[in-house]
């Protein structure tokens, strides 16, 4: 027990408890050398003498102020101790810190604890303006997260933002559904991933896909004359839909299309004036409250003999917008005299 706590106490001499002693500088450089070893065989001395109750504790209280320093330091050579931490949760802080070299990021990738590599999923940045060298020890160390056997690495590095493009490429293909349809719903994934996702043998997965705003017009045109209206109803959400396949699917067979085509802001008003007629009344009370439907539409709704909510909902829109045009002709009319 005395040995194992032996390197950790000389990180906590050096690096939290030595800066503080009276005399002593903030740079290593600054320390008289013949001080430093006095005071580590002094501490060594008292070391031998404790019980098991105080070295417990104090254990305990050098794993703690190492979690600390692994998550607010941002000094290369004390991240470079941390990270050989015999505990996983300092490595863990130190995988997660955005400061750690990337040697020894790389080094944590391949941690055989699957939380500790989490840290480094979270917190791995792909800058496209780094060095070369740089760029390929980031990819190394994405495709390495995104093939390891732990769920949880892989869940959380498809979540990440700032991941390499041929590792979104790799886990668009993980085994895993639930991982793709997180990767589907990352707002940076790559177009290639999302044509690899557009086509997943899950539907869940193809959705989040064709919803997502990178997602290239053509698998929309393509998926919008899908045999799913499942698939139908999330082009539909796009929010970057062409008004041609919006037209197309106002017409769908499935009333929950139609209704969706009713919930995007680009539907145009030559849509509304064709869903006017639907058979589906719900539809058309949509139409009346689209922002979209102008003042003749509103009108010729406010004489619907089908339905009382779709009069109201015309008559309360026609309101305001007829006060205005009898407010404007008055003006008008007083300005001209």
């Amino acid at each position: 027990m005395i040995r194992l706590l032996i390197i950790p106490l000389l990180y906590t001499i050096f690096f939290l408890g030595a800066s503080s002693r009276p005399g002593w500088g903030q740079a290593s450089g600054e320390k008289p050398e013949p001080e430093i070893e006095e005071y580590l065989r002094e501490q060594l001395k008292k070391l031998e003498r404790w019980d098991i109750e105080k070295l417990l504790k104090t254990e305990r209280d050098i794993d703690l102020q190492q979690k600390k320093r692994a998550i607010v330091s941002s000094n290369p050579d004390e991240l470079a101790l941390l990270a050989e931490d015999e505990d996983s949760g300092v490595r863990f802080q130190v995988a997660a810190n955005p400061y750690t070299p990337l040697d020894f990021q790389l080094r944590l990738a391949s941690d055989p604890v699957p939380y500790v590599k989490s840290g480094l999923a979270m917190s791995l940045a792909y800058d496209p303006f780094a060095s070369a060298e740089s760029s390929k020890v980031v990819e190394a160390i994405a495709l390495k997260l995104a093939r390891d056997s732990s769920p949880l690495v892989r869940l959380i590095l498809s979540e990440n933002e700032k991941v390499p493009e041929v590792a979104l490429n790799v886990l668009a293909g993980d085994p895993d559904f639930v991982i793709r349809q997180r990767l589907a719903q990352n707002l940076y994934v790559s177009q290639d991933a999302l044509v690899i996702l557009a086509q997943d043998s899950m539907q869940v997965v193809q959705a989040e896909a064709l919803k997502h705003r990178n997602m290239a017009v053509v698998w929309l045109e393509r998926k919008s004359e899908d045999p799913s209206a499942f698939i139908r109803l999330a082009v539909c959400q796009n929010v970057n839909i062409p008004l041609a396949v919006l037209d197309v699917l106002s017409g769908d067979s499935d009333p929950r299309v139609r209704r969706a085509v009713l919930e995007h802001e680009k539907t145009s008003l030559d849509i509304l004036s064709q869903m006017v007629a639907d058979a589906d009344l719900e539809i058309v009370k949509a139409v009346a409250r689209h922002p979209n439907a102008d003042r003749d539409l509103l009108v010729q709704l406010a004489y619907d003999k089908r339905d009382a909510e779709i009069r109201t909902t015309a008559h309360k829109r026609l309101e305001p917008l007829l006060r205005s045009e009898i407010r404007e002709d008055i003006l008008e009319r007083w300005k001209s005299k």
